[in-house]
């Protein structure tokens, strides 16, 4: 009784501090971008959710303004980066790059393992009532084909390999607060989802990356403890960003569909790699962005594209490319520097979490867009962030 007393105590006196405001934006915003995903936005009329999600905006705005200790050079880089926000929205028409900047630049004295457990235990809830929802037909579980036989479902999120990308990015959650912890038990479990996620969703790719986390994590914990071998590749780790969107970006401007090579590589990418380079040939790259007209086969619109005889699909999936096609030049050369850097300094401090985590995302950005979606990828804040509990915060725990 006095333990719960002291912990009400403390809820009544809780003084108002740039890590609680950041936790409740946070919190608000995810969840607003996590149903943005599902079909329960066919509950919410117009754009209300999108409406809505400018008041956890506004409240790391003010967190930035008054709680954080901003210096000149601080505030000439927080105004440079809000103007180029601005602006690449604005060019591009996207507005998802815009709310993911503003949580970077929000995240200075933040702790980000409390965030990262916060997004774990909220997007394991909602994924789970989504998913249980839509099998007692609450919200629509929406069914795709593809060819004659294989069916995919996609829980009561827009598109089956969204689905399967949140439970991907829940895992690399999961691996980044347990890293230390991770054993043979867990990698099973990951195999396992990795089986459901082919079996029901056909979401091949997110699956492939999914058995990909087990060997990735396997190196950095043993990196971490000081094996040559693994330390010797985990220490090359940051370089996977620059790596892969260079790669990504060659193959796609090469892709010649007459070459053998090529379309057994465009194949095994579920056509991925044609659409990049038509996404090249016809809109090119920008300084500042541009916008694209896509015609994607997500959510009950999809449905009815890929149900429509003579449908127009086109969409385009990497990240990479979307980086340079849609948003620009500029942006993409500070998004693949940002994620190099976070990898860079995980490495630095011979923590290797974060470091193998960025690996996966960065595999993942490749073939998948949601590198800079708020309701998939909590990793970018890390850059600000302090990836580590600190001393103070650990003698609190202990004390209670």
């Amino acid at each position: 009784m006095q333990y719960l007393s002291s912990k009400y105590q403390r809820l009544i006196n809780l003084e108002l501090n740039g890590q609680v405001l950041y936790e409740i934006a946070f919190a608000f915003y995810f969840v607003i971008a996590f149903l943005q995903t599902s079909t329960y936005t066919a509950y919410f009329p117009g754009n209300l959710l999108h409406q809505i999600a400018f008041l956890p905006l506004a409240i790391v705005l003010f967190k930035i303004i008054f709680f954080d200790s901003n210096t000149t050079k601080k505030v000439i880089i927080n105004l440079l980066v809000f103007s180029l926000l601005f602006i690449t929205w604005r060019t591009s028409g996207e507005f998802i790059l815009f709310p993911m900047g503003i949580f970077v630049l929000g995240a200075r004295n933040v702790e980000f393992k409390k965030i990262i457990y916060l997004y774990l235990v909220l997007g394991t809830i909602l994924l789970s009532f989504i998913f249980f929802t839509s099998l007692i037909g609450l919200t629509k579980n929406l069914i795709f084909h593809r060819d004659i036989d294989t069916i995919r479902r996609a829980f009561g999120i827009i598109y089956p390999t969204d689905f399967a990308a949140h439970v991907l990015y829940l895992v690399l959650a999961y691996c980044y607060l347990y890293f230390k912890q991770l054993s043979w038990k867990s990698y099973i479990v990951f195999v396992l989802l990795a089986i459901f996620l082919i079996k029901f969703c056909d979401a091949r790719l997110n699956a492939y990356a999914l058995i990909l986390v087990i060997p990735i994590m396997m190196i950095g914990q043993r990196a971490k403890k000081g094996f040559m071998v693994s330390r010797t590749i985990a220490i090359f780790y940051w370089t996977f960003p620059v790596l892969a969107a260079y790669i990504t970006v060659f193959l796609s401007y090469l892709y010649t569909p007459s070459q053998h090579l090529f379309e057994r590589m465009n194949s095994l990418l579920s056509g991925r790699l044609y659409y990049s380079h038509e996404a090249i040939n016809k809109y090119g790259f920008s300084l500042l962005g541009q916008h694209i007209h896509e015609n994607g086969l997500g959510a009950v619109g999809g449905i009815k594209n890929a149900a429509a005889e003579g449908a127009n699909y086109f969409y385009v999936d990497s990240a990479f490319i979307r980086l340079f096609v849609i948003y620009g030049i500029i942006v993409t050369l500070v998004i693949v520097l940002l994620i190099t850097l976070i990898s860079y300094h995980s490495i630095q401090k011979a923590d290797f979490a974060l470091a193998s985590i960025i690996v996966v995302v960065t595999i993942s950005a490749i073939v998948e867009q949601r590198l800079l979606d708020f309701g998939y990828n909590p990793f970018l804040i890390a850059f600000f962030a302090n990836c580590y509990f600190s001393k103070k915060l650990i003698s609190e725990d202990k004390n209670e």
